[in-house]
């Protein structure tokens, strides 16, 4: 059987702190301090817990940022670095590591993570055109805030 919690579909086998876990936003130590709040022991399944149990824990979970609220304010900060050309934002509309990792190797879950913004957002770095230009040509589509992004202008003179 499967217990359906504020959208989210939890197994009634699972331990009760691994089960909260389902919840994006909710880590281990999160689910240990609710189930301590609670009292709920260790071992606990979900099929243990009484109706009470899950109506408190179903308050908790419905005032803490979880699952659509959480993804939302991520993807809201990282377009606000964006579009105020940071340079976090810079390395994330690439595709880049944006916490100083490096990029000669060891890159790919950066390209994965950061990328899928460009695609979702249709920002692709490569795209063919069709119009007036051959297939085998590919463009680059440029951001508007990459025009004004210039690394080395605090190297030359002015």
């Amino acid at each position: 059987m499967v217990l359906h919690l504020l959208g989210v579909n939890l197994p009634e086998n699972k331990i009760v702190r691994v089960a909260l876990t389902y919840f994006y936003g909710i880590g281990h130590k999160t689910a240990q301090r609710i189930c301590s709040k609670f009292s709920i022991h260790k071992t606990c399944k979900l099929h243990e817990l009484s109706e009470s149990q899950i109506q408190q824990i179903s308050m908790e979970l419905s005032n803490m940022k979880i699952e659509t609220d959480l993804k939302r304010e991520v993807i809201n900060n990282i377009m606000h670095h964006r579009s105020i050309g940071t340079y976090k934002g810079k390395r994330h509309a690439m595709g880049y590591p944006v916490r100083g990792q490096r990029t000669k190797t060891n890159a790919r879950t950066a390209r994965i993570l950061n990328g899928r913004w460009i695609r979702k957002e249709g920002f692709g770095t490569l795209a063919n055109s069709s119009n007036n230009m051959p297939s085998s040509n590919p463009t680059f589509k440029i951001l508007p805030f990459f025009i004004q992004f210039k690394p080395f202008d605090r190297l030359l003179p002015h």
